[in-house]
């Protein structure tokens, strides 16, 4: 279990310390190659843990349910739906595109602001419940806390980008989390194929790519 600690450390840091020098690098680099490199980086550690996951020795917390693996399969069709929306539509204080947000028409973000941290959320809980063991709980549990912690600093740092002039009708016409948005065009026609397609391709792709296959596990 230690080199799933290890790269659990290693994958924080390459969080933290980009983020704390952020200013610094986009001054030095640009904003885009700092995008670029931080988002190449966190894909090679985030491989990395997974990988140290599935050799990790561990012990369960709790019994595997079959209804505990269903709730997953369902739970990740709204989490790539909030993937989808977050790659498509401009998010200006979160993760996602910055440019192209129009207070008129808020979008995604009239029901949360962060739509890929709420799908992170979401993939955590749910992968959580479904496995139960001590090293999942510690890195599934541990990346939906991590991305609800990246509400408020996501809205810090994009705030301090943004001209006061700009402040004010993005805050009051974006949420970070509210139901109702899905009554007023939060989530559109493209959104939904594309992340039924992402879902699809998740589904399909994880028994090949992690060895398990969901559908299986949920009796399907």
């Amino acid at each position: 279990m230690t080199g799933f600690f290890i790269s659990v450390g290693v994958f924080l840091a390459g969080h933290i310390i980009p983020g704390l020098l952020r200013e610094r690098l986009v001054k030095r680099i640009g904003y885009v190659p700092y995008i670029i490199a931080f988002s190449i980086l966190s894909i090679f550690l985030f491989g990395w843990v997974i990988h140290e996951v599935l050799i990790a020795e561990s012990f369960p917390l709790w019994d595997h349910q079959t209804w505990q693996a269903r709730l997953l399969v369902i739970a990740m069709l709204p989490a790539c739906i909030l993937w989808a929306c977050a790659i498509l539509q401009p998010c200006p204080l979160s993760i996602g595109r910055k440019n192209g947000f129009d207070p008129e028409k808020p979008g995604i973000n009239r029901l949360t602001r962060h739509p890929l941290l709420l799908g992170m959320v979401i993939w955590g809980l749910g992968h959580t419940i479904a496995n139960g063991d001590l090293v999942a709980v510690v890195f599934f549990g541990g990346s939906g806390i991590f991305a609800l912690m990246g509400v408020a600093r996501m809205e810090k740092i994009r705030l301090r980008d943004l001209a006061p002039d700009q402040q004010g009708p993005i805050l009051a016409t974006t949420r970070r989390f509210d139901l109702s948005g899905l009554m007023h065009g939060a989530i559109r026609g493209r959104d939904l194929i594309v992340g039924i397609i992402l879902y699809v391709i998740l589904l399909i792709g994880h028994g090949h790519v992690i060895g398990l296959d969901p559908l299986a596990m949920a009796g399907w």
